[in-house]
């Protein structure tokens, strides 16, 4: 993964090698938390593969038990535990950063009592399969990566209204 340096937004055509990235970060996860893994799914605009994303892998991680979680095993791999997430103490963030901070990975793990993991899943999927849908994200993603090139969180605040959009059409399946 190339990455991108800390706060910045820059997008990238899709690259095949990130499917290749997932299944080995799925494989140090794996060896890290062994049967208190549920699920690990490949997220985010990486997984999707008709648009441009940052190249940031993101991975979605289920677990049975936070306490069970062995959060050392993954920091010895160099992932920096970041904590919870959005004040939620179902929500654990860890990332794994290059030379001079840049982000290559955003491991997101999740209790299982946390409806996230499944909002992030169905909303990887529903674009995958309405193409039309994905180009239009596209579209809003590079606008606003032109507008906020250095305030990622502006750029993800202002994409949120979009994909809380799919995450309620998806609930009205």
């Amino acid at each position: 993964m190339e990455g991108v340096e800390r706060y910045r937004v820059r997008l990238l055509p899709h690259n095949t090698a990130w499917n290749k990235e997932f299944e080995q970060v799925q494989a140090i996860l794996k060896s890290c938390w062994k049967e208190n893994i549920l699920d690990i799914q490949h997220v985010g605009s990486t997984a999707i593969p008709s648009i441009c994303a940052k190249p940031i892998l993101d991975v979605a991680v289920k677990v049975k038990s936070f306490t069970a979680l062995d959060k050392a095993a993954l920091v010895q791999k160099g992932y920096d535990d970041c904590g919870p997430q959005g004040g939620k103490s179902t929500h654990i963030l860890f990332v794994l950063r290059g030379l001079d901070q840049i982000s290559l990975q955003h491991i997101h793990c999740y209790d299982q009592r946390d409806d996230e993991f499944d909002q992030l899943v169905g909303f990887r999927d529903y674009l995958n399969t309405h193409v039309e849908v994905a180009l239009a994200y596209q579209a809003l993603k590079i606008s606003l990566a032109a507008e906020y090139p250095d305030d990622r969180q502006a750029y993800t605040r202002k994409k949120a209204p979009f994909i809380l959009e799919i995450y309620r059409q998806l609930s009205q399946i």
